[in-house]
């Protein structure tokens, strides 16, 4: 912006006076504006959860577990595999300590390498568990039908998942696989892709309990207490309101946008919306309800309008399939579940965080330059802020890059070890992916940058009156 620019956008803003320090005056309207489009967006799209408990049945039938309980190792031994001599197998026993099944003993066997847990009698564990799919309510005797002379067994099991759930399914057995099958049991039932009982075995440890990870609750925890400590110690009731902000913008995330997602909802529309009630609720909460805020706020919502539409543009012109993840092949199981949704949504709310910070700072500084120098000039205001948001955006880039090769450092080593070109590495989809996150994200911070800066100058807040 040249100084002729600047010379015309002065004369053309309005001027200054006491009522433009009002609490409440034009970016507050917007805001509120803003704010009804983005509460109407939050109820048409609120999710029904259906999709989500559908996907959890899904996930049944598939034997994906949904339950972990802690366990102790109780003893480690090591001997030969029985398959080859030439490998050593690790048998680790867990005590199950919490759970349906606590004070159960489960056994796992592990083929010793450098991928194999480290286990040590005393450490504790998580164990995933599958529940049981089904309860055996009857067995009966019939004729085999490969010869009806041979004496086969049925066996009617009532479903606790899959399409069946709540109904009594008949299962033929093979002679000899009735044993260890008796009425009342709880079994684990083997579907195929049609939701067909194929097979029926019982609800042993062995069958519903797999090792899953190293405890690490508890650590975490003592992790997340000192990070809540040194936050509030430095921003003291700021820190707090950052805290349940941070905790707010987690919620939105996890129990509106994803389960939206999930019902079908436009993935563009809901993610806007998602980001857009995430900016209200961490700027509001966290910096209070005033004209700095509120200036961030509408910065924000600017920037987050160009990155969600540059998200869409750049998803489809790239052509991405938003398979580029085990997670997400997974994913493919849910019907109708938008993948390039999920990932244009992950765009859109990764900026979402970097774009507080920096309207924020954006706005703070004009309040505070103003505040410290009452009788500057709009162009020398708007030139000091566009000096400072400039280093801003230089740091911002440099982290946003670095964070998400830190992300993806052992996929990066993978990728310079096989002495790929830089432009075939950067065209498969999982480093593509990173590079439209980063980029994109940049233009919506470097747009933020101007546009809050203007409004913050435009808009002044209150001065606060300084005292020797």
């Amino acid at each position: 912006m040249d100084e002729s620019s600047l010379n015309e956008w002065d004369a053309f803003a309005p001027q200054e006076n006491e009522s433009d320090r009002k609490r409440f005056g034009a970016p507050e309207y917007l805001a509120a504006l803003f704010g009804v489009f983005v509460l109407i967006g939050l109820l048409v799209f609120w999710p029904s959860n259906s999709a989500k408990e559908q996907a959890s049945t899904d996930f049944a039938v598939l034997g994906v577990p949904s339950e972990f309980h802690e366990a102790v190792v109780t003893e480690v031994s090591e001997l030969p595999c029985p398959f080859t001599s030439d490998l050593v197998c690790v048998t680790i026993s867990f005590e199950i300590v919490a759970g349906p099944d606590a004070d159960s003993t489960y056994r796992q066997e592990f083929t010793a390498g450098q991928t194999t847990p480290q286990f040590a009698v005393g450490d504790v564990v998580v164990l995933s568990r599958i529940a049981p799919s089904g309860r055996i309510v009857a067995l009966h005797d019939v004729p085999c039908e490969f010869d009806i002379n041979v004496v086969c067994a049925s066996a009617d099991v009532r479903l606790f998942v899959g399409p069946g759930w709540g109904s009594t399914s008949t299962l033929f057995l093979f002679p000899g696989q009735e044993l260890g099958l008796f009425v009342g049991q709880n079994v684990m039932v083997t579907f195929d892709l049609a939701g067909e009982v194929l097979a029926v075995a019982p609800a042993t440890t062995e069958a519903m309990y797999r090792y899953a990870d190293f405890q690490r609750r508890g650590f975490l925890l003592v992790l997340f207490i000192g990070f809540a400590l040194a936050v509030v110690a430095l921003g003291r009731w700021r820190g707090v309101a950052a805290l349940a902000g941070l905790g707010l913008s987690v919620i939105i995330v996890t129990v509106w946008l994803i389960p939206s997602l999930l019902d079908g909802n436009p993935s563009v529309a809901v993610a806007m919306v998602g980001a857009a009630t995430v900016a209200y609720l961490a700027l509001y909460v966290s910096h209070g309800v005033n004209r700095t805020s509120t200036v961030a706020l509408l910065g924000t919502l600017a920037a987050l309008f160009l990155i969600t539409g540059l998200s869409w543009l750049t998803t489809v012109l790239a052509r991405f399939s938003g398979l580029a993840t085990e997670e997400a092949t997974l994913l493919l199981t849910l019907n109708g579940f938008d993948l390039r949704g999920l990932l244009l949504a992950g765009i859109v709310i990764g900026a979402a965080g970097a774009l507080d910070d920096v309207t924020v700072t954006q706005a703070s500084v004009i309040a505070e330059i103003r505040s410290a120098n009452p009788s500057i000039g709009r162009l020398d205001l708007f030139r000091s802020g566009m000096a400072i948001g400039r280093a801003h955006v230089g740091s911002i880039v440099n982290t946003l890059v670095l964070a998400y090769l830190g992300a993806a450092m052992p996929l990066t080593i993978l990728l310079v070890l096989s002495q790929q070109s830089l432009g075939a590495v950067a065209n498969g989809e999982v480093v593509a992916v990173e590079i439209v996150r980063a980029l994109v994200g940049t233009i919506g911070i470097v747009a933020a940058v101007p546009l809050t800066t203007w409004m913050a100058t435009v808009w002044p807040a209150a001065h606060r009156h300084h005292h020797a």
